[in-house]
């Protein structure tokens, strides 16, 4: 997810009259009162707790349906809070690298989310931030329902759809995620990520002109950004736009020199070109090998774009060598393509894009 929102919800306290109230009425009153006063200063773990210990105490007493209401109120405001804590918590966690931590926060989050709502199913960004626990503890159909509850409830909530859409995007519905980020977008035309996530949704659905109006306009919004180059450079890489493609690919590295993705696009495409001019030998190794160099872990499409470097380059024994163990790390959806290239290094001969229509282009992960 790219985006999380915890904002702070004032709830009004309700006017309880003294006059004539019996001793425990009395009681009622102070215990409400008091939550009230706290939600005012509250700022730590142990504050938000005690506002929901004096709502579990004043739950115990004699309410009227009315201060029933608001005590569930308080308390769902004490949750949500809460759990927003956990979540700083789990993000600090992960900064220092202790996963293990953050995991716990981070359960702990959702937990007082699940309260937050149960005692209040209209308290919106209780059910967004359940939402995003949710997503990223991978319940995803269940965080898509409280998305979808969050659009229902304050559909002028630019994240709501925004979220939904990332989720949808993972459960590969690209045309409902399209429709979620042009909601979103709608209401936030100025915003990077949802310009570039509803070009990668586009890219997707092999929609590659839509995915490049959206990547050049996440450029005009960002543009010392090098991940939107590397990606407006595979749409018109995709488009057969070699000299933009190129163009587009040295941007990205110029503006980040450690960036796998875009030595790897640009190796891609000077080891694979269809048009002569656009391929380099010497340079195309060079590139693809920096990337294997910058990336902090195996990937079977940096190792791929390697091999058609190599092989571009008269290697072919190293290209064999290396598309066999991408193939190794490759899942199965990746393994035609990853076989045919092999079967061509093992006659000695490079692969190349075929030109008319879009080729499969392994130089780069979008996500």
């Amino acid at each position: 997810m790219k985006r999380f929102v915890y904002s702070f919800f004032v709830v009004h306290a309700i006017v309880i009259a003294s006059a004539g109230l019996c001793s425990g009425q009395q009681d009622t009153k102070s215990l409400l009162a008091s939550a009230y006063q706290k939600t005012q200063s509250a700022k730590t773990v142990a504050d938000y707790t005690a506002v929901i210990d004096l709502c579990q105490q004043a739950e115990a007493t004699n309410l009227s349906p009315e201060q029933s209401k608001y005590v569930r109120q308080l308390a769902s405001w004490a949750y949500n809070r809460l759990g927003e804590m956990f979540v700083d918590q789990a993000a600090t966690a992960l900064e220092s690298g202790d996963k293990t931590r953050a995991a716990e926060f981070d359960t702990k989050a959702l937990a007082n989310f699940e309260k937050a709502v149960a005692n209040d199913e209209t308290r919106w960004k209780a059910i967004h931030n359940r939402g995003v626990s949710y997503a990223l503890a991978g319940k995803y159909e269940k965080a898509i329902a409280d998305f979808t509850s969050v659009v229902e409830l304050r559909p002028d909530y630019p994240n709501g759809w925004f979220n939904r859409a990332e989720i949808r995007y993972e459960l590969g519905h690209f045309e409902q995620a399209i429709t979620d980020y042009t909601k979103a977008l709608e209401l936030t035309p100025s915003d990077f990520g949802s310009h570039t996530s509803r070009g990668h949704a586009y890219f997707q659905l092999r929609k590659f002109t839509e995915a490049l109006a959206d990547y050049t306009a996440a450029i005009k919004l960002d543009e010392t950004n090098a991940e939107a180059y590397a990606n407006r450079g595979d749409a018109y890489q995709k488009l057969e736009q070699w000299k933009e493609a190129a163009s587009d690919f040295r941007r990205a590295v110029e503006i980040d020199p450690t960036l796998p993705r875009a030595y790897a696009s640009a190796a891609w495409l000077m080891a694979t070109c269809p048009d002569e001019q656009f391929r380099n030998a010497d340079l195309g190794l060079q590139a693809a090998r920096r990337a294997v160099e910058l990336s902090s872990e195996d990937s079977f499409e940096l190792l791929d774009t390697l091999a058609a470097a190599e092989a571009n380059a008269n290697r072919f024994e190293e290209a064999v060598a290396t598309v066999t163990k991408a193939i190794e790390l490759a899942p199965a959806t990746a393994a035609s393509p990853l076989a045919e290239r092999l079967a061509l290094y093992n006659g000695k001969l490079p692969f190349r894009q075929q030109q008319g229509q879009t080729a499969q282009a392994a130089s780069a992960e979008l996500r």
